[in-house]
């Protein structure tokens, strides 16, 4: 029997189920509608391996997806305005949606069950703009509207530590934490971070990732970590932008 889940068009025009696209996707649900042909224990096979379905016919297509997002290496995809470049491991599985009703500057989903998401938001801010008063600024916009669509975010830690660019050492925050959401639907668990950036100006720069946690917790915070320390910080402009770029979203 085909499971049912709610929607949120995507640019593709296939459904994407977002409550909460500005907490990177932590209310994503999903379910499995296609069984595994492969016997317990053995690795996907090549050929099945696809952008839909990063698991492929794995008896076990989550954990066989986040262990691709623990051991392939790096890419970098451009935002929807060709001036950042993000980075995302096994970058050519990375689908990019349009999350409607809440623009973002670019946003991307790892397979058709949101074995990860990830959104970066380029904003305009009237006061502070540097990473941990955007981090407050986001914090307080999008908190009251995670709860008012039943996300549940556990206990956050803040690390802070920098990121290099062109020889130039710059601040770079994380709010670490894990969340999940239940509904009628489906109820799944989360591991996310947000990482703030020193950018321009009177803007912010921030990006979300959300890793599903509900089968495997360990290796979602796995793969979670692996962005916080290698994947984060590779996040910037790409060369040539030498002036604060219109904040626009879609």
């Amino acid at each position: 029997m085909p499971c049912s889940r709610p929607t949120a068009r995507s640019s593709t025009g296939r459904g994407a189920a977002s409550a909460v696209p500005l907490l990177a996707s932590l209310a994503v649900t999903a379910c499995s509608t296609t069984p595994p042909s492969r016997p317990p224990g053995l690795p996907p096979t090549p050929a099945s391996i696809t952008r839909e379905n990063p698991g492929g016919d794995a008896a076990d297509p989550e954990r066989a997806a986040l262990e691709r997002l623990l051991k392939e290496p790096w890419g970098r995809r451009r935002d929807r305005f060709n001036t950042l470049d993000v980075p995302l491991v096994d970058w050519q599985s990375w689908r990019r949606v349009r999350l409607w009703g809440h623009p973002t500057r670019a946003t991307f989903r790892y397979g058709d069950e949101h074995y990860a998401a990830l959104t970066v938001l380029y904003t305009s801010t009237a006061g502070p703009s540097d990473p941990d008063s955007c981090l407050d600024e986001f914090w307080s916009k999008n908190a009251a509207l995670a709860d008012g669509y039943g996300v549940r975010l556990g206990e956050a830690q803040i690390i802070r530590t920098t990121q290099e660019i062109d020889g130039e050492v710059r601040p770079l925050v994380f709010k670490v934490l894990d969340g999940s959401i239940a509904s009628v639907f489906a109820s799944d668990e989360y591991a996310g971070a947000i990482a703030v950036y020193e950018s321009w100006p009177g803007t912010c720069l921030v990006s979300v990732l959300a890793v599903k946690a509900s089968e495997h917790p360990e290796l979602a915070r796995r793969v979670r970590d692996r962005w916080i320390d290698e994947g984060a910080p590779r996040l910037r402009w790409t060369s040539g932008i030498t002036e604060a770029p219109k904040t626009e979203a879609r």
